[in-house]
């Protein structure tokens, strides 16, 4: 069962690296993206982390994620 949780929880990142990498050019539209992460105490740190680099996170593939949501 935990780890399911960790699949699931890497996925979530998965999703919210690659929705802020889309977004890294349009900051309004980052900056919601990245609010609507913090709601999670969970994720709540990676975007701070997010919102203080100044260098756009590499898409998941680069961590190794072969899922079909991020086929371009």
């Amino acid at each position: 069962m935990a780890t399911e949780a960790v699949t699931e929880s890497e996925h979530l990142r998965s999703l919210i690296t690659s929705a802020a990498s889309a977004l890294w050019e349009d900051k309004e539209a980052l900056g919601t993206l990245l609010e609507v992460v913090r709601r999670s105490e969970t994720f709540a740190p990676l975007a701070d982390s997010m919102e203080q680099s100044e260098v756009r996170p590499a898409k998941p593939t680069f961590y190794g994620v072969k899922r079909k949501e991020f086929a371009e």
